[in-house]
């Protein structure tokens, strides 16, 4: 009976130990586990960080392309706008130092206007079909 009782003992002290092994074992791996999503937590975090970063400056960049090709657009027009008053200045000029010239001529002379083999061609761009 002595017998008995010290192998349940030894038995009941085995299964003991083997649980605390055990017990530690899976306590490890639990710390690592939360340590593993902390890491990924902040990870995350910052990844989110950034694309919102990212997010925002493309959103500035894009409200600041679309003013800048208002400006351009602007400034087409004005440069377009110049370059017309400026012909038109120019054949004021030639009405008044040229007294004796055809107005009904002068009214034919454009801006965009070509001069192919010494006559008057109306513009076509380059890359008109």
């Amino acid at each position: 009976k002595a017998e008995y009782e010290r192998k349940l003992e030894q038995l009941a002290k085995d299964k003991e130990e083997k649980w605390a092994r055990d017990r530690k074992i899976f306590t490890d791996e639990i710390a690592h586990l939360r340590a593993e999503a902390a890491t990924h937590k902040e990870q995350l975090a910052s990844s989110l960080k950034e694309r919102d970063e990212a997010v925002s400056q493309r959103d500035a960049l894009s409200t600041d392309n679309a003013a800048l090709d208002e400006l351009v657009e602007g400034l087409q027009m004005e440069v377009g706008a110049r370059y017309d008053s400026g012909f038109q200045f120019a054949l004021e000029q030639l009405k008044i130092v040229f007294l004796d010239l055809d107005e009904a001529k002068l009214g034919e002379l454009d801006a965009l206007n070509r001069i192919v083999d010494g006559k008057l061609v109306p513009f076509t761009p380059t890359n008109a079909a």
